[in-house]
Protein backbone atom coordinates (compact mmCIF):
# COMPACT_ATOMS: atom_id res chain seq x y z
CA UNK A 1 0.00 0.00 0.00
CA UNK A 2 1.11 3.54 -0.81
CA UNK A 3 1.46 6.13 1.26
CA UNK A 4 -0.98 9.06 1.11
CA UNK A 5 1.25 11.45 2.53
CA UNK A 6 5.11 10.15 1.05
CA UNK A 7 4.14 7.94 -1.65
CA UNK A 8 6.43 4.88 -0.28
CA UNK A 9 5.38 1.13 -0.88
CA UNK A 10 4.28 -0.04 2.35
CA UNK A 11 3.34 -3.55 3.19
CA UNK A 12 -0.33 -3.95 3.69
CA UNK A 13 0.53 -5.05 7.43
CA UNK A 14 1.90 -1.87 8.46
CA UNK A 15 -0.44 0.83 10.57
CA UNK A 16 1.69 3.39 9.66
CA UNK A 17 4.28 4.53 6.80
CA UNK A 18 7.98 3.44 7.49
CA UNK A 19 9.29 6.80 6.11
CA UNK A 20 6.88 9.66 6.99
CA UNK A 21 5.23 8.17 10.03
CA UNK A 22 1.57 8.88 8.55
CA UNK A 23 -1.43 6.59 9.34
CA UNK A 24 -1.64 3.82 6.53
CA UNK A 25 -5.36 2.51 7.95
CA UNK A 26 -7.25 5.45 6.19
CA UNK A 27 -9.88 3.91 4.43
CA UNK A 28 -12.30 5.49 1.32
CA UNK A 29 -15.60 3.75 1.10
CA UNK A 30 -17.71 3.58 -2.22
CA UNK A 31 -20.34 5.24 -2.52
CA UNK A 32 -21.76 3.19 -5.17
CA UNK A 33 -21.12 -0.57 -3.61
CA UNK A 34 -19.70 0.31 -0.32
CA UNK A 35 -16.57 -1.42 -0.01
CA UNK A 36 -13.67 0.04 1.37
CA UNK A 37 -10.56 1.14 -0.53
CA UNK A 38 -7.12 1.90 0.26
CA UNK A 39 -6.55 5.67 1.64
CA UNK A 40 -4.71 6.53 -1.93
CA UNK A 41 -7.50 5.12 -4.26
CA UNK A 42 -9.07 7.52 -6.64
CA UNK A 43 -11.82 4.44 -8.07
CA UNK A 44 -13.20 1.73 -6.11
CA UNK A 45 -11.51 -1.45 -6.38
CA UNK A 46 -14.73 -2.99 -6.65
CA UNK A 47 -17.42 -1.06 -8.86
CA UNK A 48 -14.83 1.05 -10.78
CA UNK A 49 -16.57 3.71 -9.33
CA UNK A 50 -14.88 7.09 -8.59
CA UNK A 51 -14.36 7.96 -4.84
CA UNK A 52 -16.21 10.81 -3.32
CA UNK A 53 -13.01 11.13 -0.90
CA UNK A 54 -10.53 11.17 -3.80
CA UNK A 55 -8.74 14.80 -3.73
CA UNK A 56 -10.07 16.84 -6.02
CA UNK A 57 -7.95 19.28 -7.68
CA UNK A 58 -6.94 22.32 -6.70
CA UNK A 59 -5.72 24.64 -9.50
CA UNK A 60 -3.69 27.09 -7.98
CA UNK A 61 -1.93 25.23 -5.03
CA UNK A 62 -1.79 21.44 -6.53
CA UNK A 63 0.04 19.71 -9.78
CA UNK A 64 -1.72 17.25 -11.92
CA UNK A 65 0.02 13.72 -12.07
CA UNK A 66 0.51 12.87 -15.70
CA UNK A 67 0.34 9.02 -15.27
CA UNK A 68 -2.85 8.76 -13.11
CA UNK A 69 -4.09 12.22 -12.98
CA UNK A 70 -3.89 12.44 -8.99
CA UNK A 71 -3.67 16.33 -7.83
CA UNK A 72 -0.71 17.00 -5.53
CA UNK A 73 1.12 19.62 -3.65
CA UNK A 74 3.28 22.07 -5.28
CA UNK A 75 5.97 20.66 -3.37
CA UNK A 76 5.51 17.18 -3.97
CA UNK A 77 8.33 15.40 -5.86
CA UNK A 78 6.20 12.08 -5.86
CA UNK A 79 2.72 11.53 -7.14
CA UNK A 80 0.84 10.61 -3.56
CA UNK A 81 -1.47 8.31 -5.64
CA UNK A 82 0.66 6.15 -7.87
CA UNK A 83 4.11 7.08 -6.43
CA UNK A 84 5.56 8.16 -10.09
CA UNK A 85 7.85 11.47 -9.99
CA UNK A 86 6.60 14.79 -10.77
CA UNK A 87 7.74 16.78 -13.64
CA UNK A 88 7.81 20.30 -12.38
CA UNK A 89 7.32 22.96 -15.01
CA UNK A 90 10.32 25.82 -15.61
CA UNK A 91 8.93 29.57 -14.03
CA UNK A 92 7.89 31.87 -17.26
CA UNK A 93 9.65 34.48 -15.34
CA UNK A 94 13.22 32.35 -14.69
CA UNK A 95 15.55 35.41 -14.79
CA UNK A 96 17.44 35.09 -18.38
CA UNK A 97 20.93 35.80 -19.06
CA UNK A 98 21.60 39.44 -19.01
CA UNK A 99 22.70 40.40 -22.92
CA UNK A 100 24.23 43.79 -21.05
CA UNK A 101 27.70 44.23 -21.89
CA UNK A 102 29.84 44.37 -18.67
CA UNK A 103 31.69 46.94 -16.93
CA UNK A 104 35.03 44.62 -17.97
CA UNK A 105 33.76 44.63 -21.50
CA UNK A 106 33.76 48.43 -22.04
CA UNK A 107 36.28 49.23 -20.19
CA UNK A 108 38.56 46.70 -22.49
CA UNK A 109 36.81 48.66 -25.82
CA UNK A 110 37.71 52.22 -24.25
CA UNK A 111 41.33 51.05 -24.08
CA UNK A 112 41.07 49.56 -28.04
CA UNK A 113 39.70 52.78 -28.95
CA UNK A 114 42.23 55.30 -27.38
CA UNK A 115 45.05 53.10 -28.24
CA UNK A 116 43.93 53.01 -32.23
CA UNK A 117 43.05 56.51 -31.83
CA UNK A 118 47.28 57.13 -30.79
CA UNK A 119 48.50 55.09 -33.90
CA UNK A 120 46.18 57.25 -37.05
CA UNK A 121 47.67 60.08 -35.37
CA UNK A 122 51.16 58.96 -35.26
CA UNK A 123 50.30 57.72 -38.82
CA UNK A 124 49.37 61.33 -39.67
CA UNK A 125 52.61 63.11 -38.06
CA UNK A 126 54.94 60.91 -39.78
CA UNK A 127 52.82 61.79 -43.31
CA UNK A 128 53.07 65.26 -42.22
CA UNK A 129 56.82 65.32 -41.81
CA UNK A 130 57.30 63.22 -45.00
CA UNK A 131 55.73 65.63 -47.24
CA UNK A 132 57.42 68.35 -45.95
CA UNK A 133 60.60 67.03 -46.20
CA UNK A 134 59.73 66.01 -49.95
CA UNK A 135 58.78 69.99 -50.31
CA UNK A 136 62.08 71.66 -49.24
CA UNK A 137 63.86 71.52 -52.03
CA UNK A 138 67.85 71.12 -52.46
CA UNK A 139 70.30 73.42 -54.97
CA UNK A 140 69.95 70.63 -57.55
CA UNK A 141 66.48 69.84 -57.15
CA UNK A 142 65.20 74.02 -57.37
CA UNK A 143 66.83 73.54 -60.87
CA UNK A 144 64.22 71.22 -61.82
CA UNK A 145 61.72 72.84 -60.11
CA UNK A 146 62.16 76.44 -62.24
CA UNK A 147 62.95 74.67 -65.17
CA UNK A 148 59.62 76.66 -66.80
CA UNK A 149 61.45 80.35 -65.62
CA UNK A 150 62.18 82.47 -67.76
CA UNK A 151 65.96 81.61 -68.58
CA UNK A 152 66.68 84.81 -70.50
CA UNK A 153 66.80 86.69 -67.22
CA UNK A 154 69.59 83.52 -65.69
CA UNK A 155 71.67 83.56 -69.16
CA UNK A 156 71.49 88.39 -68.73
CA UNK A 157 72.74 87.96 -65.05
CA UNK A 158 75.07 84.65 -66.35
CA UNK A 159 76.99 87.17 -68.84
CA UNK A 160 78.60 89.08 -66.56
CA UNK A 161 80.35 86.32 -65.26
CA UNK A 162 83.00 83.53 -65.33
CA UNK A 163 82.94 80.17 -63.91
CA UNK A 164 84.46 80.25 -60.63
CA UNK A 165 84.99 76.46 -60.24
CA UNK A 166 88.35 76.99 -61.01
CA UNK A 167 88.64 73.93 -62.70
CA UNK A 168 87.54 74.62 -66.63
CA UNK A 169 89.34 77.48 -67.33
CA UNK A 170 87.13 80.24 -65.88
CA UNK A 171 84.29 79.64 -69.11
CA UNK A 172 81.69 82.04 -69.01
CA UNK A 173 79.36 81.07 -67.27
CA UNK A 174 76.19 81.00 -69.54
CA UNK A 175 77.95 78.43 -71.46
CA UNK A 176 79.54 76.24 -68.83
CA UNK A 177 77.95 73.20 -67.50
CA UNK A 178 80.56 72.29 -65.12
CA UNK A 179 78.61 70.67 -61.68
CA UNK A 180 81.87 71.24 -59.63
CA UNK A 181 81.77 73.37 -56.35
CA UNK A 182 80.72 77.04 -57.31
CA UNK A 183 80.63 75.40 -60.89
CA UNK A 184 78.30 76.74 -63.31
CA UNK A 185 75.70 74.67 -61.86
CA UNK A 186 75.61 75.94 -58.70
CA UNK A 187 75.64 79.24 -59.44
CA UNK A 188 72.89 79.32 -62.42
CA UNK A 189 70.41 77.31 -59.65
CA UNK A 190 71.56 80.31 -56.99
CA UNK A 191 70.56 82.88 -59.97
CA UNK A 192 67.80 81.01 -60.50
CA UNK A 193 66.27 81.45 -57.05
CA UNK A 194 67.37 85.01 -56.39
CA UNK A 195 65.44 86.44 -59.75
CA UNK A 196 62.21 83.86 -58.46
CA UNK A 197 61.91 85.60 -55.10
CA UNK A 198 61.50 88.69 -57.66
CA UNK A 199 64.77 90.43 -57.41
CA UNK A 200 65.69 92.72 -59.89
CA UNK A 201 68.70 91.82 -62.41
CA UNK A 202 71.08 94.36 -61.24
CA UNK A 203 70.13 93.34 -57.34
CA UNK A 204 70.94 89.32 -58.53
CA UNK A 205 74.40 90.36 -60.35
CA UNK A 206 75.33 92.22 -57.08
CA UNK A 207 74.40 88.87 -55.13
CA UNK A 208 76.32 86.29 -57.39
CA UNK A 209 79.58 89.12 -57.09
CA UNK A 210 79.63 88.84 -53.69
CA UNK A 211 79.06 85.38 -53.23
CA UNK A 212 81.16 83.62 -56.42
CA UNK A 213 83.04 86.66 -57.72
CA UNK A 214 84.92 86.49 -61.22
CA UNK A 215 82.96 89.10 -62.58
CA UNK A 216 83.95 90.51 -66.14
Amino acid sequence: MKCQQCGLNNPESFKFCRKCGSSMRIRLRCPECGSDNPGDSIFCIECGEKLSGARKPVKKNQRKCKDCGQFNDLDALFCVACGEKIIRRPKNNARRKSTTPSYQTIFIFIVLFLISVFFVKQAITVSKKENQSSMSLSPVSYETSTSGMDEARVIAVAKNFLCACGGCGELPLETCTCDMPKGSVEEKNFIRKNLAEGLTTEQVIELVDEKYGHRK
